[in-house]
């Protein structure tokens, strides 16, 4: 290694750690002393850092302008394909972003895989399938919450399962966990996608599960290319269609997706269950988190959400909710990241669209954040990025929330999650009742105290955390899929 690879190395580690805007100053540094030595992956890999670290301070449409500097500079084919995915996925928080415009950039992800070598499959009756989840998420991580019941509860008469780890990181507890609920494990993290394709291939996969998508750089999309198993599918951790043709099918609910709506917006054939389309499991922190609540008089209207969704219209729509429930405030937080320099931005933004001190209160990033749900009284979801683990968290620790329920999937989970608990009533169709729902909850203070009382055992009897029934309507639908394949419709169209 040169001394400029190990300077970018340097670099790297501070964004790598966290401190972004360090990493950012460094990079600068970095760019300017090797000015005359820069070559086109050099200054890809420049682009493609800023990124990072600009997404990290909740500078989006920065990150997706340096991401799209880092796509114009990729200089190999795996670049490209790691690059587009980030720049798909960074797009929801893009607010006023059409569903047309971003399944338009989706559908083009396929481009990166025209010509790639597919593994053929001869049709097999088979008495006991192989299902194989792909995911570098199987760890402390919003999505081992919503996979765990997937994996505890499966048929083990009918199904073995192989989780695919993609996360090159050292087993935590939960990863100790999983390994405990399923026949096979495969570290795959070091292994280039071919070789990975192989893998699976060998061992048979029958139905391969992506978890992840273009999160995480779409690692695994590029195993999925290959075609390793003949019936493949993506869900759960992603709010969009793949993209990739490769991918037969994506799993989503009746709230999320109606019948009849949204079909055009995937690429995939769509698996709509009939109740939610996850399962949540809480942390063990959750579980064991044990506060009493107690009515704030005024209201507090609360977000723990990334600070990241939060754009200016929902800043604005939070103003009008405030400014109507007279002595109210809120509360905003982002217990999951820290993120110091997006809650002086936020702060900033809020104050010019018309905040007051009194009106807004932004606390800082720590790890023991759960009782503070107990600091408001109703939670606030954004738009169009909206919550998912978070709004669950919200409910289960007795907070009900208000969300925007928009056209696409990725709109529209909060209106999943509060059909299947059974309070709908709560999803506003347009903006002007997302502001008088909060505004009528917050003015109606028997029925918020039941909420906060009730919340958590509605959610516990109903199907958003029935992990037995929920993994029954998932394994339903891998027999559907399955005979299908056997019939030689491949997609089910």
């Amino acid at each position: 290694m040169d001394e400029k690879q190990e300077a970018f190395q340097r670099v790297c580690k501070f964004y790598n750690d966290g401190q972004y805007q360090l990493a950012l100053d460094k990079l600068r540094e970095f760019a300017a002393v090797y000015a005359d030595e820069l070559d086109r992956g050099n200054i890809r890999d420049i682009y493609q850092a800023k990124a990072v670290c600009l997404h990290g301070l909740g500078d989006v449409m920065g990150a997706i302008a340096s991401i799209e500097q880092a796509i114009a500079h990729d200089v190999y084919l795996y670049q490209q394909q790691m690059d587009y995915s980030s720049y798909l996925f960074f797009s929801h928080y893009i607010d006023g972003l059409s569903d047309q415009a971003l399944r338009d950039r989706h559908l083009l992800f396929n481009r990166f895989f025209e010509g790639v070598q597919q593994y053929s499959h001869q049709p097999q009756k088979k008495q006991k399938l192989r299902i194989g989840y792909i995911s570098p998420d199987f760890r402390e991580h919003i999505m081992a919450y919503f996979l765990i019941q997937l994996l505890a509860c499966h048929d083990g008469q009918r199904y073995e399962v192989i989780c695919y780890d993609l996360s090159g990181e050292k087993d935590d507890p939960i990863t100790v966990q999983m390994k405990g609920l399923v026949e096979g494990w495969r570290d795959i993290s070091r292994q280039v996608p071919e070789l990975a394709a192989k893998t699976i291939h060998d061992d048979k996969v029958d139905i391969l599960m992506d978890l992840a998508a273009h999160t995480g750089n779409g690692q695994g999309l590029r195993i999925l290319a290959h075609k390793p198993a003949p019936v493949q599918l993506s869900g759960i951790g992603y709010m969009s269609t793949t993209g990739l043709k490769a991918v037969d099918y994506f799993l989503t609910d009746i709230y999320c997706d109606p019948p009849g709506q949204q079909d055009e917006d995937f690429i995939e054939n769509l698996i709509r269950l009939p109740h939610s389309h996850f399962c949540y499991t809480p942390s063990e922190c959750v579980l064991s988190c044990k506060q009493e609540y107690v009515l704030h008089m005024p209201v507090v209207f609360g977000s723990f959400n990334n600070f990241n969704k939060i754009t200016d219209r929902m800043l604005g729509l939070w103003l009008q909710i405030v400014q109507q429930v007279p002595g109210s405030r809120l509360l905003l937080k982002n217990p999951k990241i820290n993120q110091f320099h997006k809650e002086r931005e936020v702060q900033r933004r809020a104050r010019k669209i018309g905040f007051t001190a009194e009106q807004l209160e932004i606390r800082s990033w720590s790890r023991e954040y759960l009782p503070e749900y107990m600091d408001m009284d109703i939670a606030l979801d954004t738009f169009p990025y909206t919550g998912g683990g978070t709004t669950c968290e919200a409910l289960y620790m007795g907070v009900p929330v208000i969300t925007l329920t928009g056209t696409r999937h990725g709109t529209r989970f909060g209106y999943s999650l509060l059909e299947n608990i059974g309070i709908g009533e709560l999803a506003a169709a347009n903006e002007a009742e997302y502001v008088k729902k909060a505004v009528s909850l917050a003015e109606d203070k028997e029925l918020l105290i039941a909420l906060h009382r009730n919340l958590q055992g509605m959610m516990k009897a109903s199907p958003v955390m029935d992990g037995a029934g929920y993994t029954r309507e998932v394994e339903a639908a891998y027999e559907t899929i399955w005979r299908k394949w056997l019939m030689g419709n491949k997609k089910g169209r």
